[in-house]
């Protein structure tokens, strides 16, 4: 990285996108607009506040499919990870205590509504692992490090369990103050009863799964359940998956007017490796189904940091203390497809690829897994 740097700065707090000279200091990176004989460059890089992938698995050599954060953080371009419910209040000691602090990568945690977490993926399948009080309390002990309650509620979980388990975590979340974030997929529950039980602030994420019973018309339109839930302010997440993302729904929704609120990547051991590969990956796809970068660069930076309470997150101002630098061109990252969880091949024309990492006034060049 040279002493000074012109980058193109992609500013989602003041909803502004402007040329900028990335300056190294004595303190650290700075950025300084006032560069008259720069101002019919082309800069090389763009640079925004720091990436956050809102839903990834990051309980390694714990819960079950985690990865190592730093491979889903740092090393490409995001400076915040959330872990969607691979703990459970039963659990959370091992993800803060001594899991988080072992990578670079900063991490919070969606607490499962089943105490034991993702220890295995029928973890709402009964209610002898749900323990509410237990929950609310583990909450109020990590408010610093607890975003919220995560549950799936599709049949392939629940079971026999129904709405319960959703029921249950929305009971959680309401006495400890926080959102839910409910991961939907196939029935049973039939989708709309999970969408009315949604209030301002909750998330649902996959929110362009391609299984029967998603909450999308044809023509791009949401099921009026999902309508009145986003009438509501509940946030529409991507949460890519394996199985969780569908070019097509996703391109009509975003060309009908509901682009998603939060892009994330719900990144673990049986996708990291295709076809979500990383955040920025994912950020392609939906650059190349209908989003301006400019909002793609929102639903990573000011829009999740939003539904965390991070109201600084996306500061610019003075020394950086977090931001990423990226490139936005034509050239395919080396040995990588795009496809959606289904198989189907996407073909962007452009692509999104993170350069560094500045952090508290430190650089850290990404590199590619």
């Amino acid at each position: 990285m040279k002493d000074q740097t012109l980058v193109k700065v992609i500013d989602p707090l003041n909803q502004q996108t402007y040329k900028a000279l990335l300056k190294k200091t004595a303190d650290g990176y700075q950025l300084d607009r006032s560069f008259p004989d720069h101002a019919s460059q082309e800069p090389e890089f763009y640079l925004s506040p720091g990436w956050i992938d809102l839903h990834t698995h990051v309980y390694d050599g714990v819960a079950n499919l985690s990865v190592p954060a730093d491979e889903a953080g740092i090393y490409n371009g995001v400076h915040l990870v959330v872990d969607a419910g691979s703990a459970g209040e039963a659990t959370l000691p091992g993800l803060r205590k001594y899991v988080a602090p072992a990578f670079q990568t900063e991490v919070k945690a969606w607490l499962n509504i089943s105490s034991i977490g993702l220890v295995h993926l029928r973890e709402v399948a009964t209610l002898d692992y749900i323990h509410v009080d237990k929950t609310v309390q583990a909450i109020a002990e990590n408010r610093d490090f607890v975003c919220g309650v995560k549950v799936r509620s599709s049949g392939a979980i629940v079971g026999s369990m129904g709405l319960q388990p959703l029921q249950l975590a929305k009971l959680a979340a309401y006495e400890a103050g926080v959102p839910v974030m409910v991961h939907i997929g196939e029935a049973p529950p039939l989708i709309d009863g999970v969408l009315d039980l949604l209030d301002e602030g909750d998330v649902i994420t996959h929110c362009f799964h391609g299984k029967i019973g998603h909450p999308w018309l044809k023509n791009g339109k949401p099921v009026l359940a999902l309508q009145k839930a986003i009438d509501r302010g509940v946030k529409l997440d991507v949460g890519h998956g394996a199985a969780s993302f569908n070019n097509e729904i996703c391109q009509n929704a975003i060309a009908a007017g509901y682009a998603p609120h939060t892009i994330s990547t719900d990144v673990h051991i049986r996708n990291i490796r295709g076809p979500v590969y990383d955040l920025s990956t994912t950020m392609t796809k939906l650059l190349a189904c209908g989003m301006p970068l400019e909002k793609v660069i929102d639903a990573v930076t000011i829009a999740p940091a939003q539904i965390l309470q991070m109201n600084n997150w996306c500061s610019l101002n003075g020394i950086l203390d977090r931001a990423t630098l990226f490139e936005v061109d034509g050239q395919r990252p080396e040995g990588r497809d795009y496809r959606d969880s289904q198989g189907n091949l996407l073909a962007p024309e452009q692509f999104i690829k993170p350069t560094a990492v500045i952090r508290a006034g430190q650089f850290t060049a990404c590199r590619t897994l």
